[in-house]
Order: structure tokens, then C-alpha cells, then sequence
């Protein structure tokens, strides 16, 4: 039993990153009175072209930060489908139908990141939904970290571009690099040892409006399944805007060379084979995938979350999910050792079990969804894939249909279970359901049983 004293074992946390992952960590805790330093090395919020949508376990973090609301104002209102095409002759092989779960509020979140990390500054920046609690500094670019018994800095060059910069040493009691796939916080600890693998292909992420979609018919998510043109195709926003995202399997090209081979894949991909002069693209985006994780999420006082620990492939939208999960439940970690409900303990298990279900469910489950549209033969996946299998037979009943759309999900993890005395209403997620504590899964132990086909039916759906 951890010993009840009347303050707190620590006042502050520093987070190295102002994207989603640190201002949502940032927002959580102020929620609970812990105030927050948060460093940003950009002189102003990163909005380039990531993420688009959010399945049901990152739509409860949402909600529980009371972003939910201002989320759903700025998204398009319906996301009817989500399905797979073969390439070759664009039909559909498999579909999910969304419709069923339109009234639920915590379905699928569709918006694109740059706009929910603009809604999240602005609710750190709100006196009465920040509290007053979270301080945000741009142009502080971390360059190192260090740390004794009782306490964890980072160094920082300050200024702005152009400008002469000046070294500074910012301490707190616990550093938490959300700072992204290039986290100075982990290269801090690990230098440049981050195990796993980088995909032979770059990833064009481009933003398109082309009144082919609509006279197609096409609607939702569209997974695109061909050895060199796979990708996804989703609508993203007002006024016909839509996210057109692929692999280009060619490696080692200049950027120049991969937006020469854009209308190569645009023909093959968008219906009616259209040439560059029937759509519109608007904001590029061109980078690597990787699938890879830290040997370790805590060293002594400094932690990781989000990609700053761990990356995977964006096929299956696990990358944005995960980091909310990661955060949501490092923010009840420090609440509940803020509040002497636990012991500095509950920060060890964070690391542990957050980087188990990675390793475990995430990774593998994410690859299999790459090898899915970049690998198998699109003329008889429909017939061979386990996956496809299920998601037919769950077609034929709604209900069921429903209730795996919307379920507790398997990479969910209740860390107040951790806590000497149960926590208070606010800490929950939804009711119990199932044998589950707050509606999320007990222990990462319980997912054995939910092995095999099904659960990856079960753990794409929470992300697609």
C-alpha cells in the first residue's frame, strides 16, 4: 500500500514536442492541476499533411480531454464506407459499412491532424480548459537531456531562425519526449539504435480535389490494393476535398523524380484514369515508413510516448491511435502518483506494457495491413485473406457488425487498476463492459485469447 501524504511527490512535467502527443498529454494533466512545460522546436504548430482519422480507442481520449466536440464541428459530417478496390478495375472486394455506428459518439474521428493540433493549442491556451497550467515555448529546439535522483533537464537553443541563439538548461521533475520520429529526447538516450525496419518504397501523402470521386460514386475509404500502385483514397474534408496517399515501390528517387511518376499512379488509382489536368492538388507530403520501437519507453526520470518510442506504417491509421493511447495512459500514470494513489512504480509499468501490446499487436497487425494492398494478388485476396473472410461474415449481421466496430478495444489498457484506491468517474473511459475496468482491457495477458483472424478483424476495425 502506498503511503497517503498531503502533497504531491512532484510539481512539474517538461514535454519535448507540441504536437498532438504533447499538447494531449499537456491537456490531460492540467485537468488534474499538474502543470506543464511544453518545448516545440518549430516557431509554430507543424500542420504538414499526416494523419486524417482516428479510431474509436483515440476518439474516448479525445473525448476525455473535451476535444470531442470541437473535433466533430470541423469534421465532415458522415463517413458512410470503408472498403478495399482492387487497382486494375477499381472494384470493390470487401466493405465495412460506417452508417451503423453514425449515432455513436465515440465512432471513428475524421479530420486532418494539422486542424486537431490547432484545436488542441487552442484549449492549452484556454484559462479555463488549460487552467492556466500549460506554458508552450516555439523556437526551443531540445539538444540534450540529463537527469540525477531527484530531478530531469533538457538542454535547449533558443531563437528564432536568423536569429543569435542563446543555450539554456530547463529542469522538471519528470521529461517526456513526445517530440516524434526524430525525437532529440530518444537520441538523447539511445543515440541513433532504434530497432525495427524502414519499408523499400516513399510514401506520397497529397491532398486532391477531383469531381471524379463523386461522379464515380466513390465515397469513405478507399484501401487500393496493387503491387505498385497501393495506397488509400479517402474523402477528408469540406468542399470535396480528398486524401490520396500511396507507396511508390521504387526506391532511392529524388523527390523530383517521385512527383514525375505522380500522374503515372493517378491514372492507375482514381476512377475514370483521369490526366493531371481534371484534379487539383493541393500540399505534398513525401517521406519514409518504418516499423520500429525502443528497447525501453522510461529511463530513470525521462519517458518516450507516441512516435518518439515507437513507428509503424501508416496503413491501418495504428500510428495516431497508439500515440493517444500512449499518452492517455502516461497522463494516468501521473495523476495517479500525483495524487498518491500510486507509487513512482506506476511509471515503470507504463513503459512495460505500453511497449508489450507495440510489440506484440501493433506491429504485427499494422505489416499485415501493408502486406495486404502492397502484397497479396488482388485477384484472389477476396477469396484467401483470413481478414477478408471475417469482415463478409460479419456482413451479414448488423448487429454484430456494430458491436465490433464499436468494442473495447484490445490494445486499450487501464493503468487506474494500478492505483491503491479506484479512482473517480472522471478517470473512465465508458461503463464496464464485459469483465473490463472503465471499459478498457484489464491486462495485456487477456489478449491471448483474441488471436487468429478475428482479432485482426477486431484491430483493424478499431483503426481503419
Amino acid at each position: 500500500m502506498v503511503a497517503k501524504t498531503t502533497n504531491p511527490p512532484f510539481s512539474k512535467i517538461l514535454i519535448a514536442g507540441a504536437g498532438p502527443s504533447g499538447l494531449l498529454l499537456a491537456l490531460l494533466l492540467a485537468q488534474h492541476d499538474i502543470p506543464s512545460l511544453v518545448l516545440e522546436s518549430w516557431p509554430g504548430l507543424d500542420t504538414r499533411l499526416r494523419a486524417t482519422q482516428y479510431g474509436v480507442p483515440a476518439t474516448r481520449i479525445f473525448r476525455r480531454a473535451g476535444l470531442l466536440a470541437d473535433i466533430r464541428k470541423a469534421s465532415i459530417p458522415k463517413f458512410p464506407t470503408i472498403c478495399w478496390r482492387r487497382v486494375a478495375d477499381g472494384e470493390k472486394l470487401v466493405e465495412i459499412d460506417m452508417s451503423l455506428v453514425e449515432e455513436e459518439e465515440d465512432r471513428m474521428t475524421v479530420l486532418q491532424l494539422g486542424e486537431i493540433i490547432q484545436i488542441m493549442y487552442k484549449h492549452c491556451m484556454d484559462p479555463e480548459k488549460g487552467r492556466g497550467l500549460i506554458d508552450v515555448r516555439f523556437n526551443h529546439r531540445v539538444t540534450g537531456t540529463g537527469q540525477d535522483e531527484d530531478k530531469a533537464w533538457v538542454e535547449v537553443e533558443v531563437g528564432k531562425e536568423g536569429e543569435e541563439k542563446r543555450h539554456e538548461r530547463l529542469e522538471a521533475d519528470y521529461v517526456v519526449g513526445c517530440d516524434g520520429a526524430a525525437s532529440a529526447v530518444r537520441r538523447s538516450l539511445y543515440g541513433r539504435k532504434w530497432p525495427g525496419q524502414t519499408f523499400d518504397c516513399r510514401f506520397m501523402v497529397q491532398n486532391v480535389f477531383y469531381d471524379g470521386f463523386a461522379d464515380h460514386g466513390w465515397e469513405g475509404g478507399n484501401y487500393m490494393i496493387d503491387p505498385d500502385h497501393w495506397g488509400l483514397i479517402a474523402r477528408r474534408g469540406h468542399g470535396g476535398l480528398w486524401r490520396v496517399t500511396y507507396g511508390d515501390p521504387v526506391p532511392g528517387l529524388t523527390d523530383e523524380e517521385y512527383l514525375a511518376r505522380r500522374p503515372w499512379h493517378f491514372k492507375a488509382m482514381l476512377p475514370g484514369h483521369p490526366d493531371p489536368d481534371q484534379y487539383r492538388i493541393e500540399h505534398t507530403n513525401i517521406y519514409n515508413i518504418h516499423n520500429r520501437c525502443v528497447d525501453s519507453f522510461k529511463v530513470g526520470r525521462i519517458l518516450l510516448a507516441a512516435d518518439a518510442a515507437h513507428a509503424c506504417n501508416p496503413m491501418g491509421g495504428y500510428g495516431c491511435m497508439t500515440a493517444c493511447l500512449d499518452v492517455g495512459g502516461l497522463a494516468d500514470c501521473f495523476i495517479g502518483y500525483h495524487q498518491n494513489r500510486a507509487g513512482p512504480e506506476i511509471l515503470e509499468t507504463y513503459a512495460k506494457v505500453r511497449r508489450d501490446i507495440f510489440l506484440k499487436y501493433v506491429d504485427a497487425r499494422s505489416i499485415k495491413n501493408l502486406n495486404r494492398v502492397s502484397k497479396a494478388d488482388p485477384w484472389t485476396v477476396a477469396e484467401t485473406d483470413p481478414f477478408f473472410k471475417i469482415v463478409k461474415e460479419l456482413n451479414k449481421d448488423q448487429e454484430e457488425m456494430k458491436k465490433f466496430l464499436m468494442k473495447v478495444s484490445s490494445i486499450e489498457y487501464d493503468f487506474t487498476q494500478h492505483y491503491d484506491q479506484r479512482p473517480a468517474a472522471t478517470h473512465a473511459t465508458s461503463n464496464a463492459v464485459n469483465g473490463t475496468s472503465n471499459g478498457i482491457s484489464n491486462g495485456v495477458e487477456e489478449h491471448s485469447e483474441n488471436e487468429g483472424a478475428k482479432a485482426e478483424v477486431a484491430l483493424h476495425m478499431e483503426a481503419v
